[in-house]
């Protein structure tokens, strides 16, 4: 049966609700109500069984009669109950949907209840979810449109590779470019597989970054045509050499990256058309300590680059963390040179910050998303060169649709449908419950493992295939130094489900053990810790 969107006869009346849950879960349920009280009339009602997720649809239905839902507009179930609820409906005569897995969620489903296509199959926090983060995402792209057609009337920056294009107008979405870094070290499959990677992370462009030191044209071409091959967006070619400048553009490169006091003159011989990035280096390639010295020589390379015929240029006052550089100085160049230069778009390098800070990516992101966005970036420039900021350009992608979404709707960016919350929650949705409250004996577990006792069967090497995504335990028969099989899986209980049908444990510890250690390597490889067997995950 398909969602159903609920629609109160008279949306000037209060919907009345009834909410169906177990025993335990009761007091949390009408906690979650009152919450919502000014907008829903509701009750709960506690069927005779402790836990709300052993409700099947065929015990509701012997439960609840027609008497017990008069007069209300909805029953909702709870969305752990497995099966389809419509039968429900024609024995009950009014609509019965699945509400949220969690109680906790129920107060947030209730506040958006008109918005919502409530469905008999599906809990109605993933419908939700989906809902909102739909239309936050129809939104951003209704500005991104909007960006693009401005782009193409010269009132933002357009960047084209023929029928491919990136763009940027004030409003939208900065052009979020990710750099492969030390490219001509790598094959083209590398290469190639990078880009493709970047681009499925949300990356409007792909820069090719040279090795420090340049006299490596040969190899900035064949990089910028291998990358080229692999993705449909706009490519850059970053490098202080001329000639590798040079040959990624003859290799079909669409923006350059950079332009200063030292190469102009050279790259003005065949580069004039093609966007520039200019930052503020002098001639010997020493870039000012202080913001008021680099605006004043960026604006000096700008005009060296338009007295030597080219047309469009991008301005790089340089976003800086390491000394001598500090990172507010560095705003304030921002600040600074936007001010006096509203009409000449910036490149904001958030990958400078993150790659040379030890903390965790995300919640950087996103702070320096809203303050490129806030400073009218019109480029957000990254990399991932290290373990730490894998994800970044994925991060900044949904960081940015979060900013443009929250400065369209005048609102902090937050409970817009859209969330950067990776390892943390809005709420807990735990479901409390006590030994006091169940009445029951407590055993103390014992803080030291008894001795150690191989398993017949033999043991278990586990290990991550971080690449496809899979989760191996590797089985070794006793005194074989060679495993006898591996057996693969994306999730924890696919793999000991398998190792059990195998008849490959036969310990109750060894089985507890097993579930214990591909448990840990399934949270390292949704999160990219590492992972080693018999070692915590989070020290």
């Amino acid at each position: 049966m398909l969602p159903v969107k609920f629609t109160p006869v008279d949306s000037g009346l209060k919907r009345r609700i009834l909410i169906v849950t177990g025993l335990k879960a009761k007091r949390l349920v009408e906690s979650q109500l009152e919450k919502v009280k000014e907008r829903v009339e509701g009750e709960v009602l506690a069927l005779p069984i402790p836990v709300a997720a052993m409700i099947t649809p065929s015990y509701a239905a012997r439960k609840l009669s027609r008497s017990m839902v008069e007069g209300f507009d909805l029953v909702l179930l709870p969305g752990a109950v497995r099966g389809d609820l419509s039968p429900l409906r024609e024995k009950l005569g009014v609509p019965v949907f699945k509400g949220p897995r969690h109680a906790s969620d129920i107060a947030e489903i209730l506040e958006h209840l008109e918005e919502l296509e409530l469905s008999p199959v599906r809990p109605a926090c993933e419908v939700a979810a989906e809902i909102l983060e739909r239309k936050a995402l129809e939104k951003v792209e209704d500005l991104r449109r909007k960006a693009l057609k401005e782009a193409e009337e010269g009132l933002g920056v357009l960047i084209r590779r023929g029928r491919a294009k990136a763009w940027w107008a004030p409003g939208a979405p900065p052009i979020l470019l990710a750099e492969i870094a030390d490219a001509s070290r790598l094959s083209d499959h590398e290469l190639q597989a990078k880009a493709r990677y970047y681009v499925e992370s949300g990356a409007d462009m792909v820069d090719v970054g040279m090795e420090a030191g340049g006299g490596k044209a040969d190899e900035a071409e064949r990089a910028v045509k291998a990358v080229l091959k692999a993705v449909r967006v706009p490519v850059s070619i970053d490098s202080a050499d001329p000639e590798e400048l040079k040959a990624g553009v003859k290799a079909g490169a669409s923006l350059i990256l950079s332009g200063d006091a030292s190469n102009l003159k050279e790259l003005s011989k065949f580069a004039r058309k093609l966007p520039i990035v200019v930052t503020p280096a002098t001639p010997d390639g020493i870039i000012p300590e202080s913001f008021p010295e680099r605006v004043s020589r960026l604006e000096e390379n700008l005009q060296l680059a338009e007295r030597l015929g080219f047309k469009r240029l991008i301005a790089d006052p340089i976003l800086g963390l390491a000394p001598p550089y500090s990172f507010l100085d560095s705003l304030l160049g921002y600040w600074e040179f936007s001010r006096r230069h509203p009409n000449i778009p910036t490149f904001f390098g958030a990958g400078n910050v993150t790659e040379l800070s030890d903390v965790d990516s995300p919640g950087l992101n996103f702070a320096l998303a809203l303050l490129g966005w806030e400073l009218g970036a019109a480029f957000i420039f990254t990399v991932e060169a290290s373990r730490k900021t894998f994800g970044s350009v994925r991060e900044l992608k949904r960081s940015l649709e979060i900013v443009v979404l929250a400065a369209e709707k005048g609102a902090p960016p937050k409970d817009l449908g859209l969330n950067l919350l990776l390892l943390k929650e809005k709420r807990l949705r735990d479901e409390p419950l006590t030994c006091e409250e169940l009445g029951v004996e407590v055993l103390e577990a014992e803080e030291e493992a008894g001795p150690l006792r191989l398993d017949p069967k033999g043991s278990f090497k586990i290990k991550l295939d971080r690449e496809q995504g899979f989760l191996l335990a590797f089985h070794y028969k006793r005194g074989y130094s060679k495993p006898s099989k591996a057996i693969r899986g994306r999730k924890p209980e696919h793999v000991y489900r398998k190792i059990v049908r195998e008849g490959l444990v036969s310990r109750l510890d060894h089985a507890a053990y097993l579930g214990l250690e591909l448990g840990k390597a399934y949270v390292a490889l949704k999160t990219g810790r590492s992972y080693l067997q018999d070692e915590e995950i989070f020290p």
